[in-house]
């Protein structure tokens, strides 16, 4: 009996760091046999593997998740969990783009993200088309060096990501969840429109929507988190955005603690450094110093291992 063939893998022909997110051009296929859950960080939580969004750029590409398989082409794109097994499957002859997304960006600017997964919902065509624009220019502009700005440009990514996946129309599919899908997603809004107030709290939230506080904490019991665990991400990212976009230091860390609700700078300091393991005041000089670290290896990191080798998933997982 003949051994069975190596399955395909994908191969890296560029690779572009903008700050949190990576962006690959990448060719072959690749297949996960199991989810994949990131080792914990140095201060002992567990941070989940970066979500995949995907997009031909020469040919189309299939793939399959959560029971779904699809071929796409130009202009289209599919968000990939590596929560739950894919099979990714690039043309013959052709080429992809593919990015990492930090799980914790997007749960932190669109409802139930894991519902985005495997394209269950009808995307909007002029969203993605831009969407897939943008990523096609940072590919061309910044595949041999980076930007000078990488984590402002990385926000404005997620963003656009977030923008994009938020605009699909989820009324194509019949689901329960819709109603609860929608409360969600004007509570995060009144969150965003709110964030700056020091005295938001779940009260307000709740009252906001004409809902109880009880019912208020099952809706974000659904992305395992709290009320108050949700808005002080969304505080640090907002801070995070800020600190970066001002290379040149107009504001203090004290401006921007206050500026993103936070009563106590002390506290903002601790919290921003545990989140973004750096401190406040470092960011701007990360962000200019970005572009001046060596690249790192395709099979550096857990991730990056597990996706370009498959059959590592598991080791990589847990090493």
């Amino acid at each position: 009996m003949r051994d069975p063939e190596p399955a395909p893998r994908l191969s890296a022909l560029r690779r572009s760091e903008i700050g949190r997110v990576t962006l690959y051009a990448v060719t072959g296929a690749v297949t996960h046999g199991a989810p994949l859950e990131e080792p914990p960080a140095p201060d002992g939580r567990r941070r989940e593997p970066p979500y995949l969004f995907a997009t031909p750029i020469r040919g189309g590409l299939r793939y399959i998740q959560h029971g779904r398989s699809e071929r796409i082409g130009d202009g289209e794109y599919v968000l990939l969990s590596q929560k739950a097994f894919f099979e990714l499957e690039i043309d013959g002859g052709g080429e992809a783009l593919v990015a990492h997304i930090p799980a914790a960006d997007l749960k932190g600017r669109i409802a139930s993200v894991e519902d985005h997964a495997g394209r269950r919902f009808a995307p909007n065509e002029r969203m993605s088309r831009l969407l897939v624009d943008l990523l096609r220019g940072v590919d061309e502009e910044f595949a041999d060096g980076r930007p000078p700005n990488p984590e402002a440009l990385a926000t404005e990514i997620v963003g656009f990501v977030a923008l994009t996946l938020g605009a699909e129309d989820r009324s194509s599919v019949i689901d329960v969840r819709n109603g609860r899908y929608q409360l969600r997603r004007r509570i995060f809004d009144f969150i965003e429109i709110n964030l700056g107030d020091q005295n938001l709290s779940p009260k307000r939230i709740a009252a906001s929507s004409r809902i109880s506080l009880s019912y208020l904490y099952s809706l974000f019991n659904d992305d395992d988190t709290t009320v108050g665990q949700f808005v002080q991400t969304k505080r640090l990212q907002r801070a995070y955005e800020i600190l970066v976009a001002d290379v040149a230091g107009r504001r203090t860390v004290s401006e921007v603690a206050y500026e993103v609700g936070f009563k106590n700078v002390s506290h903002f300091s601790r919290s921003f450094s545990r989140h973004f393991r750096i401190a406040p005041r470092d960011a701007r000089v990360a962000s200019r110093l970005c572009g001046e670290r060596p690249r790192r290896s395709l099979a550096e990191g857990p991730i990056a291992s597990a996706l370009w080798r498959p059959e590592r998933a598991v080791a990589a997982a847990h090493s």
